[in-house]
C-alpha cells in the first residue's frame, strides 16, 4: 500500500493510517479492482481447463496467490504502458442529480 502513497505511523501499540483520496483510489482501482478481476479470470481458466466446477476446492492460498500476481503483471503492464494512472473525471450533473456533494470527492490537504 506505500505503493499506492499510503503513509503509515508507527506507536508503541499499533500502526496509524493517514488515508487520502487519490491514494484510496490507487489502492482500489490499480490493487483491489485488478486482483477481484483476477479471481474471474482463474475461475474461468481453471473451469475450461478442467472441465468441472471445483475450482473452490482448491485451497484458498493457491488461488490468492494466482490473484495477486495477476493483478501484479496487469498493473505492471499498463504502468510501462503509461495507461495509468489516469485523471479523475466528475460529471457535475450526475452529482447534482443524486444530491451529491462535491467536497466528498476532493482530495484533502
Amino acid at each position: 500500500m506505500k505503493e499506492d502513497g499510503h503513509r503509515f505511523e508507527e506507536t508503541n501499540r499499533l500502526f496509524v493510517a493517514d488515508y487520502h483520496l487519490e491514494f484510496v483510489r490507487n489502492t482500489q482501482l490499480y490493487r483491489t479492482l485488478p486482483h477481484e478481476v483476477g479471481h474471474f479470470v482463474h475461475y474461468n481458466m481453471y473451469i475450461e481447463a478442467n472441465k468441472e466446477d471445483d475450482y473452490f476446492a482448491l485451497p484458498k492460498q493457491e488461488r490468492e496467490k494466482f490473484e495477486h500476481q495477476y493483478a501484479q503483471k496487469w498493473r505492471k503492464q499498463w504502468q510501462d504502458q503509461a495507461l495509468i494512472p489516469f485523471p479523475r473525471k466528475l460529471d457535475p450533473a450526475f452529482m447534482q442529480q443524486h444530491a451529491l456533494n462535491r467536497t466528498d470527492f476532493q482530495p484533502g490537504e
